[in-house]
């Protein structure tokens, strides 16, 4: 019996290999098929948490370093909802083979969106029909989550241009974010950026934020930072931030500040914050003497329970030693007063002023008490 040649048998594993990589490329590309990859994702996580997951225009896939579907025009909604509760321009996600090869459950490694949108009153209205599970869990991402002009729409404001880079999250271990966006209520815009680390992912955990920005209403467009130190709890009804420690140094008009307090936000908003002012703004109006000559911190307890738009008026008590002020006042007109440079010396406050002693243009009072202004905005009068 002859035998061919061994040299002679390299096209032949030349043509089973070819066979080989054509059958692997065809079973490949039916299993990664952007469509059916695409159907098989959205219509587990959607079955699973009771939403409608759809998109726009013809899903792609890619390959590295990991499988990743990206789609167009995201949109999440209740089933039945007039609006969705979650829309995005451009969405990514990672996975990994055994999800995409349906070996395991779903698992999502990365989370890019590009210009999320996110309604509350349409995200309350679908958790207010999911059943009482227990504490809603974190997922794991491996290699984390990407977001890039977001919004998040509230009652009466909301977070534009937000974005954050979040490299990696696993319930129960620490977790730290780059954020940047800004705060819109009104005529009143927030700039903030800065690293948030919380402790522990997940719904309840301490917390740091070190950044900074600037505040803007009307005329008024002033540069702030601040160091804050507490816990974020988002198990209840309410969100609540109980704060440690706040470090707050703006510049003129805002002030240079030290606080603790507490921020409850639900159906209403509750503000309660307690601390020192390091000194008198410059832009604020000067302090009569003997306080003018004799600078030295300020104690102040400010509250808040009302409209999540500030709407209802804030207390404010403010003293040194046994000089007091006893004050109600509006966050609109605050706002006003400070933007306005040339207009009324005194700030739109109604409230009491008691001192010890007081000295007005060279004469000394004693035992002053001064009622000041009118009644904040939405204050009720006795008729």
């Amino acid at each position: 019996m002859v035998t061919a040649p061994r040299k002679r048998r390299w096209p032949v594993y030349l043509a089973v290999l070819a066979v080989a990589l054509l059958l692997g490329a065809w079973w490949v590309n039916r299993a990664l098929e952007p469509q059916r990859l695409a159907a098989t994702v959205l219509a587990s996580v959607g079955e699973s948490q009771g939403l409608e997951i759809s998109f726009t225009g013809t899903p792609e896939y890619a390959l590295r370093p990991e499988p990743r579907l990206l789609l167009e025009g995201l949109v999440v909604r209740q089933p039945g909802a007039a609006a969705p509760l979650l829309t995005a321009a451009r969405a990514e996600v990672s996975l990994p083979w055994d999800t995409v090869l349906g070996e395991g459950p779903v698992v999502v490694t990365r989370i890019e969106l590009a210009r999320p949108a996110l309604d509350l009153a349409a995200l309350d209205a679908w958790l207010a029909t999911r059943p009482d599970t227990g504490p809603v869990e974190v997922p794991t991402l491996t290699r984390g989550l990407q977001l890039t002009a977001g919004t998040v729409q509230g009652d009466g404001w909301r977070l534009q241009s937000l974005s954050v880079d979040l490299p990696a999250l696993s319930p129960g271990k620490p977790a730290k974010a780059d954020v940047a966006g800004e705060f819109v209520q009104g005529d009143t815009t927030l700039l903030f950026t800065g690293p948030l680390a919380l402790e522990t992912a997940g719904l309840a955990s301490p917390l740091r934020f070190e950044g900074g920005g600037k505040l803007r209403s009307g005329e008024l467009d002033a540069r702030w930072s601040a160091t804050l130190d507490g816990r974020l709890d988002l198990t209840g009804a309410s969100s609540v931030l109980d704060i440690a420690a706040l470090e707050f140094k703006g510049e003129s008009p805002l002030p240079e500040l030290t606080s603790k307090g507490r921020l409850a936000l639900g159906d209403t908003l509750a503000l309660a914050l307690a601390g020192q002012l390091a000194n008198w703004p410059e832009g604020w109006p000067p302090l009569p003497e003997p306080f003018a000559s004799t600078p030295m911190p300020l104690d102040y307890e400010l509250a808040y329970d009302g409209a999540t738009d500030f709407s209802t008026p804030l207390t404010l008590v403010v003293s040194r030693e046994e000089t007091r002020l006893d004050s109600r006042f509006s966050l609109t007109g605050l706002l006003a007063w400070l933007e306005d440079d040339g207009g009324n010396p005194l700030p739109p406050l109604q409230g009491t002023l008691s001192t010890p002693s007081l000295v007005v243009e060279g004469f000394t009072l004693e035992g002053v008490e001064v009622r000041l202004g009118e009644p904040a905005e939405d204050t009720p009068t006795e008729e």
